[in-house]
């Protein structure tokens, strides 16, 4: 089967499809509605979705099918993906845990902040929030999954903006396909969660309708270490659950409906009685796609809703008391969005694949400092772009493919307005102009088949990403360090080249190396403000003990590494690999703050290894392990607050039937005090300790 479907992305709706929940609802329930005779024809599900114009058109950096996912077992996506080197969040925290505005993916560590530079899609549909860019790892259920495929940079700038270090793309199972899923799972830190998927469908496969329901409970674990910790200090506790609904029908023969319905919410505490953040999220969307000999089409709309909340407090030297800093008490967010994709085969040399896709963002940040001002910032933003990809194949070797697009974009309705909490009167009203902007993206890969056992690649591309509305509008504050939003950021200019060999001596050792390479020109950073003059007037006075920063465009910067993997099958039962990432990041260029120039991005480890083995005595137990190095890093921009290195150790093992799967396993062996961060106070925060994990998977 060839997996799932269409794009995602950009915007420029008209204005009334900003508020179009009902109009989204209507579609949803018409299509729904809609009776008739139905050819009994199940199509074959198109790759639309991932935007390659062939089976043949680019590698993966990595990817995991529905048997990969089951035998992870993992609480979150985010813990999955996480066995690649290449991809991490912004800190050493799994996403339950960690703040989700933190959540942004730095694949390679191309992060120089927490803003995502890679763009995550669950079946062509953006799942980065529409506000901040972020995020909510723990919404997609492992178990509702076919597939997932990271795209690096060069092959990734026909999606355009948000991807310009590469693409994450989730995509559902295929539909008229009865299935019946239960997962539950226990563990340390008080943590249990369970879910469910069930998609039905008609005997003549022509109708299904699936429904899903998670949810996860977790008393948490001290984020300050005991020599630290105050009577103040709190657990990271969370509660999370969401649904999905979705509905298919085939309408005519190779013509497939799909409407479907998301819902999402959580409550997170962050460390004290004050700090915590709460959101909800509502998601529709409908696909069309048409499945024809030689040309092939999918319609794609969507609309997203966000609120979202979260307070930060200031705490004393002692750790005894805290006073309420900031609370943005209301965040709201919508995203609204649609694309059309053709594809067309001339034969098995030549494909090509084209399309339009559009997305309408708006958000604004509500919030009281401390007890006298109420800050109200926000804006709207709009992208519209259309692409092409083509592929070429002369020979069974060689693989040609390229692939450009043009967006424009504009910035509207940027405000910034804050009122006395005591009488009322007006302290400062900004309104920005508006902005708008063409942007190009470009890439070509070429892949050739050496021998039979060796393969080489090379690709080049260019790409953008324009700030998201968190980073033009909200401040905000960690302890006693203050970030402070720039309405005036300019878009981020990726330009990345790549060269990779895979090796396959025998059916049971594969090796593969890459080299690779980003240039990127103003780079958003949060560049540290160290003049007293420029302090007073950005922040007024910053805490004793914290620090001032704004985000602010580097020149230039770059990221350069190598990445490389081995898995090797020494025996019928046993396996072992071994994965690693080595980057250098450098801020190369810095006219506003020359000391950042050759300071590296914060949060970006030089060196990550993943050794891993597994060994199967019979042929539905298997026992595995597996350990994670992480070199040393700095918490700020700087370089002046390392983050020690570590090592972290896991052991489990699992037990197969016919249609189940049972899992124990043990998170952080040894119980290691891993560091995720360093504030300018010098309070320093935790990962997970010691965790044991018990899970199950029923299937039927």
């Amino acid at each position: 089967m060839r997996a799932e479907l269409m794009p995602p992305h950009s915007a420029d709706l008209p204005s009334t499809i900003r508020n179009g929940t009902a109009v989204h609802a209507c579609l949803l329930l018409t299509a729904i509605r809609v009776l008739g005779q139905s050819p009994a024809l199940l199509p074959e599900m198109l790759v639309l979705a991932e935007r390659r114009s062939g089976d043949g058109s680019g590698a993966a950096l990595a990817e995991w099918d529905r048997e990969d996912m089951r035998a992870a077992a993992p609480r979150t996506i985010d813990e999955l993906l996480d066995e690649e080197p290449a991809f991490s969040l912004y800190r050493r925290q799994t996403a339950i845990f960690g703040n989700p505005s933190s959540a942004g993916v730095s694949l390679r560590n191309t992060g120089a902040t927490a803003a995502s530079r890679t763009l995550v899609l669950l079946d062509g549909v953006p799942q980065n929030d529409p506000f901040g860019g972020w995020v909510y790892w723990a919404r997609h259920d492992a178990a509702a999954l076919e597939s997932i495929r990271i795209v690096p940079s060069a092959r990734a700038a026909v999606w355009g903006n948000q991807s310009p270090a590469g693409v994450i793309q989730m995509n559902s199972r295929a539909p008229f396909e009865e299935r019946h899923v239960i997962k539950a799972g226990g563990g340390g830190q008080g943590t249990v969660a369970g879910s469910m998927v069930h998609q039905m469908t008609d005997a003549e496969k022509t109708k299904s309708l699936s429904f899903a329901a998670f949810g996860l409970h977790s008393d948490g674990f001290y984020a300050v270490g005991p020599s630290q910790r105050g009577s103040i200090d709190r657990k990271l506790d969370i509660d999370l659950w969401g649904a999905d609904a979705k509905f298919a029908w085939l309408a005519a023969p190779g013509l497939t409906v799909e409407p479907g319905v998301s819902y999402y919410t959580e409550e997170r505490g962050n460390g004290t009685p004050l700090a915590r953040n709460s959101t909800d999220a509502l998601d529709f969307s409908l696909r069309v796609t048409a499945d024809n000999p030689g040309l092939s089409w999918q319609a794609l709309a969507w609309h997203q809703r966000r609120e979202f909340e979260s307070v930060f407090s200031s705490v004393n030297a002692d750790r005894s008391a805290e006073t309420m800093a900031l609370d943005q008490f209301d965040v709201p967010g919508r995203g609204t969005g649609g694309a059309i994709t053709l594809k067309w085969d001339h034969g098995e040399s030549l494909s090509f694949l084209a399309g339009a896709d559009t997305r309408l963002v708006s958000g604004e940040t509500n919030e009281e400092v401390g007890i006298f001002r109420r800050r109200e910032a926000g804006g709207d933003q709009d992208f519209f772009g259309i692409f092409g990809v083509t592929e070429y194949r002369p020979d069974e070797a060689t693989t040609v493919s390229g692939s450009a697009r043009l967006d424009a974009w504009r910035l509207s309705n940027g405000r910034r307005i804050e009122t006395s909490l005591i009488n009322g009167t007006t302290l400062r009203e900004d309104h920005q102009d508006d902005r708008d902007g063409i942007e190009p993206s470009a890439s070509v890969e070429l892949t050739r088949g050496l021998r039979d056992d060796l393969e080489a690649r090379v690709s080049a591309g260019s790409g953008f990403r324009l700030p998201t509305l968190n980073e033009l509008h909200r401040p905000y504050r960690v302890r006693n360090d203050i970030v402070e939003a720039n309405p005036e950021l300019e878009p981020e200019r990726f330009v990345s080249i790549e060269a990779g060999l895979e090796w396959t001596p025998s059916e049971n050792l594969t090796m593969s190396a890459a080299l690779f390479h980003h240039w990127i020109a103003d780079a958003v950073a949060n560049v540290p403000v160290t003049d007293p003059a420029e302090i007073a007037e950005i922040f007024g006075t910053i805490p004793p003990g914290g620090s001032g920063s704004i985000k602010r465009n580097v020149d230039a910067a770059r990221v350069a590494g190598i990445e490389g993997e081995i898995e090797w099958l020494p025996h019928e039962q046993v396996t072992l690999g071994l994965t690693g990432l080595w980057s250098d990041t450098r801020f190369s260029e810095s006219g506003e703050q020359p000391l950042l120039e050759d300071k590296p991005f914060p949060q970006a480890p030089e060196l990550r290894l993943i050794a891993s083995g597994e060994w199967r005595p019979v042929e539905r137990f298997a026992l595995f392990a597996g350990c994670e190095y992480g070199s040393s890093q700095f918490d700020d921009a700087l370089a002046t607050r390392s983050i020690p290195d570590y090592t972290r150790v896991r052991i489990g093992a699992s037990w197969r039937t016919e249609r189940a799967i049972y899992q124990i396993r043990i998170e952080n062996l040894f119980d290691e005090e891993i560091q995720t961060g360093l504030s300018s106070d010098g309070i320093r925060t935790l990962a997970g300790p010691r965790s044991l994990w018990l899970g199950a998977e029923w299937a039927f």
